[in-house]
């Protein structure tokens, strides 16, 4: 293959992502805490889960997990809902959703079926 094809064909692909670049920048960096990434795990597998049963299934404090929620939830990953005296946390970014894929993120009975 010559090089300006070579070249042609890496310059079509950055254009054919180009609008999407900064939106994935903006997940990889909200993924690039250990933190949020536990939380997200924790999520995908349970979505619907409160903040003191992720607290206890990813060994963090109560008060971190609501932190980095709010976080998540002010870059629209997650939604939350309330359930009687409970906030019932889920995963809503599908592009997030893709990438806990890619990582192998397990998911349970309670993961909503996709394909």
């Amino acid at each position: 293959m010559a090089e300006a094809e070579r070249q042609e064909i890496a310059a079509n692909a950055v254009s054919a992502v180009r609008k999407k670049i900064p939106e994935w920048i903006d997940v990889f960096s909200l993924c690039a805490d250990e933190t949020r990434m536990k939380i997200l795990v924790a999520l995908h597998a349970a979505p619907n889960s409160s903040v003191s049963q992720i607290a206890q299934a990813t060994g963090l404090a109560p008060n971190t997990v609501s932190q980095a929620l709010a976080t998540l939830h002010k870059s629209d990953v997650v939604q939350v809902e309330q359930d009687g005296r409970f906030r019932r946390w889920r995963l809503e970014h599908p592009e997030v959703h893709r990438l806990l894929h890619q990582v192998d993120a397990p998911h349970s009975a309670l993961h909503p079926d996709h394909h």
